[in-house]
């Protein structure tokens, strides 16, 4: 049984947070830990490009990050942003989820103590605590548990330089465990390997249907990933 890290940075008994939501494996685990250690998820946050219509952390549609949020039944609050102007926009969807009760947003960081740390500076201007419930948890300890409690996690998007696109469309399962492991290729890809969508779940009340993807090439920081666009 996999529990929140001891670094996870709580501070009370119930915090009512915000999930920082990519919609891929790693978010959905922070989500999932805090939910099942008591705490209360209010609000989905995902960071959308400018035109609003996919997210900058894994070029998901929108569509499909609004089907998520409505197959685990919490309101989603999409904030479009341009590169220039991410932390301004951050911190005002932070602001805005406050004013409805927010005391604490989680992330999904695992070790990258940059990320860590930009995190608890943009929070700490809002008064908002960062939570961290996967920090420093052993990475193949917490895709087995992500798997073993029934998450259903599809490879959408690999660096050509760092994982070969045959991973493409294949779930995390133990054979593809195996698999990355004989490539070495670190199974939680915090090396920015592979990034996978959530398809399904314990705390979804009905799976996502995917479309026929679009295999595209050279999109931000050179991923090649499949585009469930719709249309």
């Amino acid at each position: 049984m996999l529990s929140l890290s001891p670094h996870a940075n709580i501070q009370q008994d119930s915090h009512r947070f915000a999930s920082s939501w990519s919609g891929g494996k790693d978010a959905c685990m922070a989500l999932y830990l805090l939910m099942q250690a008591g705490h209360q998820p209010q609000f989905l946050l995902t960071m959308m490009h400018e035109d609003g219509q996919s997210s900058r952390a894994h070029n998901l549609p929108k569509w499909l990050i609004e089907a998520q949020a409505a197959a685990i039944g919490i309101p989603n609050i999409l904030q479009a942003s341009d590169k220039p102007n991410y932390k301004d926009n951050y911190l005002h969807a932070l602001q805005q989820m406050k004013q409805h009760g927010i005391n604490s947003i989680a992330l999904g960081d695992i070790d990258l103590q940059i990320h860590r740390d930009w995190q608890q500076e943009q929070t700490q201007s809002v008064a908002v605590t960062p939570l961290f419930p996967l920090w420093l948890l052993d990475h193949r300890a917490l895709v087995d548990h992500l798997i073993e409690v029934g998450f259903k996690a599809l490879i959408m998007a690999v660096n050509p330089q760092k994982a070969p696109e045959s991973l493409l469309g294949k779930l995390l399962d133990q054979t593809t465990l195996a698999e990355l492991e004989a490539l070495g290729i670190d199974v939680c890809a915090e090396g920015g390997e592979f990034h996978t969508v959530i398809i399904d779940g314990p705390i979804f009340r009905q799976p996502i249907e995917l479309p026929e993807p679009i295999l595209r090439r050279g999109a931000e920081f050179g991923y090649s990933f499949l585009d469930f666009s719709r249309g």
